[in-house]
């Protein structure tokens, strides 16, 4: 259920279920999503946006392929899409607004490879209920460099009809402020990570961090390959492990968003530290004290640079 926009957000977002920012274009595909029926053989990855989920949906293609990927579509809206935005690029959105026709998940081939930024509360009532157990795999990152990422992300969308002029005019700064009141897409940060952090223990539950990932990513292939279900060799794993860096990843078209002319590279540094080059220390210090308020005690740590 959407809800009249407040003066704050921009013209081509809106209020969903009164606390989440969606892009407008997003609101035909969510009934969908909540509805749908899940298979135990499914594979969502889970993230709040900018925490490396299309990394993450690289590493899950390439195991399941067994680390062949050239019978595998390019088109990711296809073969892994965004449940709330399946689309191949903003120009195909524009081309079909005046007749949208959403893609049947119904129709996807088991095992069906799906990714979500939506929080856990919007997402299927097999999943919430635990009624099918599909593999579930969420990646966070730390919040400072999140934020960093999002707000490149978000304002190297240029598109007439998908953006706002005066929106895409604001300053780190004044994003930041608006991270700090959940006034970014898909609710707040904190939320979704703990409601996804509390069911770590499920059975059908991945949950792994960002930074992690970095420290040493040939493990947590592994790590994920085993989860899957997939037993792989190590010649497959090291495959995996260099088609999935950042290195190979930004120049492949298949994963990198070329397509969706932005004025920054939707894969920008893959790093974690940048945060520091665009934080005050009134604004760092704010954020350790809000991360402490919101995970302290929860046993959930982030690791701030690598």
């Amino acid at each position: 259920m959407t809800t009249e926009n407040p003066d704050w957000i921009p013209k081509h977002h809106c209020l969903y279920e009164n606390d989440i920012i969606l892009d407008k274009s997003m609101i035909p595909f969510t009934p969908q999503l909540r509805s749908m029926e899940c298979r135990d053989d499914d594979i969502f990855v889970c993230t709040w946006p900018k925490c490396g989920t299309t990394w993450m949906q690289a590493i899950v293609m390439n195991i399941m392929n067994d680390a062949d990927m050239s019978g595998v579509s390019k088109d990711l809206s296809k073969s892994f899409p965004m449940l709330e935005y399946m689309i191949k690029d903003p120009e195909e959105l524009i081309s079909t607004m005046s007749n949208l026709k959403i893609p049947d998940v119904r129709d996807l081939p088991s095992p069906r490879t799906m990714k979500t930024h939506m929080p856990l509360r919007c997402l299927p009532k097999d999943i919430q209920e635990q009624c099918k157990k599909p593999k579930i795999i969420y990646v966070t990152r730390n919040p400072k460099d999140t934020v960093v990422s999002l707000y490149h992300f978000d304002m190297s969308i240029q598109t007439k009809e998908l953006s706002d002029e005066d929106y895409t005019k604001l300053t780190f700064h004044q994003y930041l402020e608006r991270f700090f009141h959940n006034n970014c897409y898909f609710g707040s940060y904190w939320e979704h990570t703990l409601d996804f952090w509390n069911r770590r223990h499920w059975e059908n539950v991945l949950f792994l961090t960002y930074e992690d990932m970095l420290i040493d990513p040939r493990s947590h292939v592994e790590k994920i390959a085993k989860f899957l279900g997939k037993k792989l060799t190590v010649k497959q794993i090291d495959a995996i492990t260099i088609e999935t860096s950042f290195k190979k990843m930004e120049k492949n078209t298949m994963f990198n968003y070329e397509s969706w002319k932005m004025t920054t590279p939707f894969m920008r540094k893959g790093k974690a530290g940048d945060w520091k080059r665009h934080f005050t220390v009134e604004e760092s210090e704010r954020m350790d004290k809000l991360y402490e308020e919101k995970f302290g005690g929860t046993g959930l740590q982030h690791i701030f640079e690598v």
